[in-house]
C-alpha cells in the first residue's frame, strides 16, 4: 500500500506541484466564484478528426493536421472561451464553454445547431450516451440534455463546482464534485443511487470495470468501490492531489498525481505493482496501445512506458506542459501542449508526424 509522506519529503512534493496548484486555486475562484477566467489546458479528443479546445474548438485532419474548421469562426465576437474536452456523437461535436453554454456543434463543418445555457460555466467536458449528452457546470448541477435539440430531460445539484466529465455505464451515471462526492445516479431519471464521500476535492472522471469504480481525489488517495452499493473495497495513497482519471487493462489501475508520479496498481487488492517519477507534475490520466502506456507531464515531456514493467521505452518534449491526457488512435499518439500545439507523434517510437498551433 502506498506511503504517508511528511516533513521535508510532503515540502519537496509542494515545491514540485506548487504552479500547478497555483492554477488549481485560479481556476476554483473563477469557476465557482464568477470571475472571469484564468488560462486553462486544452482540451483533445478525436474521433474521425481530432478536436482540440483552445479558447476556440478546433477540428483537425487526423492524418495531416490540417484544420478543418474552427468555432467560433474569425470576426465572430462571440465571448466563449472553450477549454473543456470536446465529445463526439451523433454526427456532432458537444462542448462546454466558459459562458456557461454547452453548444452542439456539426461535426463535418462546425455550424452551431443549438446552445443550451447553465448558471455558470463549464469546466467538465460532456459524455453522450444514446440520445442523451450529459453535462456537468460550476453550477453545481449535471444537467440531462436530448441531444438532438438541447432540450433538458433533468438536472441532478450536488453540494458545489463540478469539475469532471460524467461517466455514464448502462443505467448508471456516476459524477465527481469538488463537494468531495462521488455520485451515482439512475441514468434516465437522474435519481440518485447512491454517495460516497471521499476527504478531499473530486476533480476527475472515475473509472469503472465490472462491477468496480475507481476515482482519486485532492486527499491524494485512490478509491475502489462497489459499483452497485457504492461500498469501499479498497484505498490507496499516493504522495500528492489526483486529478487524473484512473485507467483499467488487464486486471492493472493506471493513475496519476501531482507529485510527478504514475502508479499501477493491481485493480482488485489495490496494491503496488510499479511507480514512475516523471520531471514534473502529472495532471492528466494516461493513455494505453499497444502495451504501452502514454502519459504528460507539466514539466512538458510525454512519456511512453512498458504497462508491465514502467519502463520508459521513449520520450518527447513539447514546447510547455502537457496537462491533457494523450489520445492513443492506432499508429499515432495525439497530445496537446498547456500553450496550444497539437502534436501528432508516432505510437512506437515519438517521432512527430505533424504539429498544429491553436494559439
Amino acid at each position: 500500500m502506498g506511503k504517508n509522506i511528511t516533513g521535508i519529503g510532503r515540502q519537496k512534493v509542494l515545491l514540485r506541484a506548487r504552479p500547478l496548484a497555483l492554477l488549481v486555486a485560479a481556476l476554483f475562484l473563477a469557476a465557482c466564484a464568477g470571475t472571469p477566467p484564468p488560462p486553462s489546458w486544452p482540451g483533445l479528443s478525436a474521433d474521425d478528426a481530432v478536436y482540440v479546445a483552445m479558447g476556440k474548438v478546433y477540428a483537425l485532419d487526423a492524418n495531416t493536421g490540417q484544420k478543418k474548421w474552427e468555432f467560433p469562426t474569425e470576426g465572430d465576437k462571440k465571448t466563449a472561451y472553450f477549454y473543456s474536452t470536446p465529445t463526439v456523437g451523433l454526427g456532432l461535436v458537444f462542448a462546454g464553454s466558459y459562458d456557461g453554454k454547452l453548444y452542439a456543434l456539426d461535426a463535418a463543418t462546425g455550424q452551431k445547431r443549438w446552445e443550451f445555457p447553465t448558471q455558470d460555466r463549464i469546466v467538465a467536458g460532456p459524455a453522450v450516451a444514446g440520445d442523451t449528452v450529459y453535462v456537468g457546470s460550476a453550477d453545481r448541477r449535471l444537467y440531462a440534455l436530448d441531444a438532438a435539440t438541447g432540450t433538458k430531460r433533468w438536472e441532478f445539484e450536488t453540494g458545489k463546482c463540478i469539475w469532471a466529465t460524467p461517466l455514464v455505464e448502462g443505467d448508471r451515471v456516476y459524477v465527481t464534485s469538488m463537494d468531495h462526492k462521488l455520485y451515482c445516479l439512475d441514468a434516465e431519471s437522474g435519481q440518485k443511487v447512491w454517495e460516497f464521500e471521499a476527504e478531499g476535492a473530486l476533480a476527475a472522471t472515475p473509472a469503472l470495470a465490472e462491477d468496480t469504480v475507481y476515482f482519486g481525489a485532492f486527499d491524494s488517495r485512490v478509491y475502489a468501490l462497489n459499483a452497485a452499493t457504492g461500498e469501499q473495497k479498497w484505498q490507496f495513497e499516493t504522495g500528492g492531489w489526483i486529478w487524473s482519471r484512473p485507467l483499467v487493462v488487464n486486471n492493472t489501475l493506471y493513475i496519476s498525481s501531482l507529485e510527478g508520479k504514475v502508479y499501477a496498481l493491481n485493480a482488485a487488492r489495490g496494491e503496488k505493482k510499479w511507480e514512475f517519477a516523471a520531471d514534473g507534475a502529472v495532471r492528466a490520466g494516461p493513455a494505453y496501445g499497444a502495451g504501452l502506456l502514454y502519459v504528460g507531464s507539466e514539466g512538458g515531456k510525454v512519456y511512453a512506458l512498458d504497462a508491465a514493467t514502467g519502463q520508459k521505452k521513449w520520450e518527447f518534449e513539447a514546447e510547455a506542459g502537457v496537462l491533457t491526457a494523450p489520445l492513443v488512435t492506432g499508429e499515432l499518439v495525439y497530445i496537446v501542449s498547456r500553450t496550444g500545439q497539437v502534436h501528432a507523434l508516432d505510437a512506437a517510437t515519438g517521432n512527430g508526424r505533424w504539429v498544429f498551433s491553436a494559439k
